[in-house]
């Protein structure tokens, strides 16, 4: 059966299985009370891990979710994102207070940097790119010392990025936090994280909703009579990738959690490997310096 949680290369275990919160560009977008009940019912299913972000414009709400949920803070994965304009090193850390201000703890369980890059004004300089980068890296490494977070980790970083982490003798991150899904499988990202000792964790796992009409992913349904999210949900934690599907649909929240009682094949963990088509559904860090 499948693993429920992971070991973070410090030691720390984190649930496989996260509630993801961002909720831009959907059509479906609902109100405030609506979604803190949304993350409390997720709560009451059984999530443990709740993944958000500062550009998500709801750390308040899932603060207020968290507190009304009455399960002990310490039962509780937290993840938040630093916003890639708040890069270097003073402004993340004060970024980072401002987030546990919003979700109303005193730690965060994993702190990530969001992208590798300023969404405003990006450098083209490498080596100003590189070095605030690493600045902002020097922050994390900073709260992670203090005891601010548990772990900390990187998002949307290729290896060129991670590279200069380990160039630089610091801290290899615990967690990259990536697009996965089986048209865009990121393989050769995938490998070298698992080289380095870096969970690797999984974003849009449904590929936006691009995957469940897959021809593929329809006859493993009924093979397993299990949805098609479930077989694709199967298929990330298989290949031991945290994933973190998002929802504010109470039906669809404890759908996705119903995905430990069966597993995939080898054969067709490997089937779905072949789908891949390097289609992304979210942003692209490739070319950024």
């Amino acid at each position: 059966m499948l693993k429920k949680s992971v070991v973070l290369n410090n030691g720390v275990s984190m649930p496989s299985l996260g509630l993801g919160t961002s909720l831009r560009n959907k059509p479906n977008k609902v109100d405030n009370q609506q979604f803190v009940e949304s993350v409390k019912h997720a709560l009451k299913t059984g999530y443990r891990h709740i993944d958000t972000a500062k550009c998500y414009n709801n750390e308040h709400l899932i603060g207020q979710a968290i507190k009304e949920s009455n399960i002990d803070r310490k039962d509780i994965f937290l993840v938040t994102k630093l916003f890639p304009d708040d890069m270097g090193f003073d402004k993340t850390l004060k970024a980072f207070d401002k987030s546990c201000k919003q979700l109303q703890v005193d730690y965060i369980d994993l702190y990530l940097i969001h992208f590798p890059a300023k969404i405003r004004g990006q450098n083209n300089d490498v080596e100003k790119s590189r070095q605030l980068r690493l600045d902002t890296w020097k922050a994390l490494e900073k709260l992670y010392s203090d005891g601010k977070c548990r772990a900390i980790g990187v998002s949307n970083y290729m290896p060129r990025h991670l590279e200069e982490i380990l160039d630089a003798g610091m801290t290899v991150p615990s967690v990259n936090q990536c697009e996965f899904h089986p048209y865009y499988n990121n393989k050769k990202l995938y490998d070298y994280c698992n080289k380095l000792g870096i969970q690797f964790e999984g974003y849009s796992p449904l590929g936006k909703g691009n995957l469940l009409n897959d021809n593929i992913v329809l006859d493993l349904s009924k093979k397993y009579s299990k949805s098609c999210a479930q077989i694709l949900l199967n298929w990330s934690l298989r290949n031991n990738v945290a994933t973190i599907p998002g929802s504010t649909n109470h039906e669809r929240i404890e759908e996705n959690s119903d995905i430990f009682d069966f597993s995939l094949s080898d054969e067709d963990v490997s089937l779905l490997w072949t789908l891949n088509k390097n289609e992304k559904v979210s942003w692209d860090p490739t070319n950024i310096v």
